[in-house]
Parts: C-alpha cells; sequence; structure tokens
C-alpha cells in the first residue's frame, strides 16, 4: 500500500509504474542538488558524489528489486556493495 494525500492508495490506483518512480527520485535528487550547488561551485564536486555514490546505486538496487533478479533480503547488502564500487569509482576517476 501506498500513502496517498487522500488516504491509502493501493498499487492498481497509482497511474505511475515502478520504474517511472524510480526515475522520478532520481531526477529529483539530481534537481535537489543541481539547486544546492548554485552560486557554491566548491559545493559541486560534493554534490557529484552524492549523486554517484548515493542516489545512482539506490535507483539500480531498486530497479533490480523492481525486475526481480534482487531479494527483498539481499538488497540492503547490494546497495552497500554498489556504493562502495561507486565511491571507489568516484575517488579514483572523479577525484
Amino acid at each position: 500500500m501506498i500513502k496517498g494525500v487522500g488516504g491509502v492508495l493501493s498499487e492498481k490506483e497509482n497511474k505511475l509504474q515502478q520504474p517511472v518512480r524510480i526515475t522520478l527520485a532520481i531526477v529529483l535528487w539530481g534537481l535537489i542538488l543541481w539547486v544546492l550547488t548554485l552560486g557554491m561551485p566548491a559545493l559541486v564536486p560534493v554534490a557529484k558524489a552524492i549523486f554517484m555514490v548515493f542516489v545512482l546505486p539506490s535507483g539500480l538496487v531498486e530497479w533490480l528489486k523492481y525486475k526481480g533478479l534482487v531479494g527483498e533480503n539481499r538488497s540492503v547488502v547490494a546497495k552497500i556493495l554498489l556504493m562502495i564500487v561507486a565511491a571507489l569509482i568516484w575517488y579514483f576517476v572523479y577525484r
């Protein structure tokens, strides 16, 4: 069940499919981080790191859960592993 403004919505009543919601969440995080860096160029590397290390791996694992490739129990482990890999990539490539 999904809690809506007017009450509780079921999956059938919700008009957005899961992949669309995942994509919208990633885009929203990108916009939030972009707005926070306006006028503050020193924060751009930090925003890029947050997006690459936390947002993208979380979105990828949610998509894999939706496709049934990762179970509910292993999703936390998959998120942590992908975050570690993303942090290493960011550190050695984009630092």
